[in-house]
């Protein structure tokens, strides 16, 4: 799934068909977040000897990698890449990857990673049954990750947020690095070909009934989720809206869920001192039994439920093919 860079941009992304259906759900992003308020969590460069592993796993942030020197592999789903000099991988929210290197082969590379919470918050267009924000943008024009030749302008902007992010920190520190995230992932939009087909009429349609359905998970995700009421509301059928859900996101609305209910269950184990029955029911699980069944098979993991007590104030712990969270 390598993309070439393309005339086609990020802006194809929100063409308008010019209509809205009056009986659909209309909604509005009402988050919002100030720029001083930094969502970089970490940008360094880092340095693997040959033979190092990190296991699979997954987790909020989108997660950058520029190699600049040697050559590692990434698993990313069901994909496995094998990046050198140069390559740009860029790595979405909730998906399962790894990282390691071969056991001749040193690897130097650029490691960014950062919420991307804020792209919600920026509207691109509201003229659908639902507003299509930046980080809808992110997550339409590529399944499970993009990978690009660097150029000057990306190579610009990454060297832009390791200095902002090693360097003191001042009054507009965290604005210019959100600024900088910002204009970063514009450029890539503009230089990535979309992975899905769309029909002809109404692709802006089509994007408000993709960013509805991710909505209305994050909203409901802790409760029973059923395809036919979310296609209810939009007005379509359940096979439509599952067709179309797969051509964006690249996996199966019920997958998703699945993805989406067990990342947020390991920010739990990581947050919290709840059981994993306690873990399950909040995630919307109906049992323990049935949320490890799915926790195995979407991350191809065992979790590890240790003597839990209130005298301990012990942790669950997750257990993921070597890495140990």
């Amino acid at each position: 799934m390598t993309k070439n860079h393309t005339e086609q941009t990020g802006s194809n992304l929100l063409a308008h068909p010019g209509r809205t259906s009056d009986s659909s759900p209309k909604n509005t992003v009402s988050k919002q977040m100030s720029l001083s308020d930094s969502i970089l969590s970490g940008a360094v460069v880092s340095y693997r000897k040959a033979g190092y592993t990190f296991g699979r796993h997954l987790h909020t942030n989108i997660e950058i990698y520029r190699i600049l020197s040697g050559e590692c592999y990434m698993d990313i789903q069901s994909e496995t890449l094998h990046c050198t000099k140069g390559d740009f991988i860029m790595i979405l929210p909730d998906m399962v990857h790894s990282f390691y290197l071969n056991d001749t082969s040193d690897c130097e590379f650029q490691h960014i990673h950062f919420n991307p919470d804020m792209f919600s918050t920026i509207i691109l267009d509201n003229d659908g049954i639902f507003p299509i924000t930046l980080l809808h943008a992110v997550l339409f024009s590529s399944h499970f990750y993009y990978r690009l030749i660097s150029d000057e302008t990306i190579d610009k902007h990454l060297q832009k947020l390791i200095d902002l992010h090693t360097s003191s920190d001042s009054l507009f520190t965290a604005a210019n690095l959100n600024v900088a995230l910002m204009d970063l992932m514009l450029h890539i939009l503009d230089h990535t070909e979309l992975v899905h087909e769309r029909e002809h009429t109404e692709p802006q349609l089509q994007n408000s009934y993709v960013a509805y359905t991710l909505n209305y998970i994050q909203t409901h995700y802790a409760t029973k989720i059923l395809q036919e009421d979310i296609a209810q509301q939009l007005h379509i059928s359940v096979r439509y809206l599952s067709k179309l859900f797969k051509s964006y996101m690249g996996v199966t609305l019920s997958n998703y869920i699945n993805i989406y209910r067990i990342n947020r269950s390991i920010e739990l184990m990581q947050d919290t001192n709840l059981t994993l029955t306690e873990i399950a029911l909040q995630v919307g699980f109906k049992d323990s039994q049935h949320y490890s069944k799915v926790f195995g098979s979407v991350i191809n993991a065992t979790i590890q439920e240790n003597v839990f007590n209130k005298i301990t104030n012990q942790k669950p712990r997750i257990l993921l093919l070597g890495f140990s969270d």
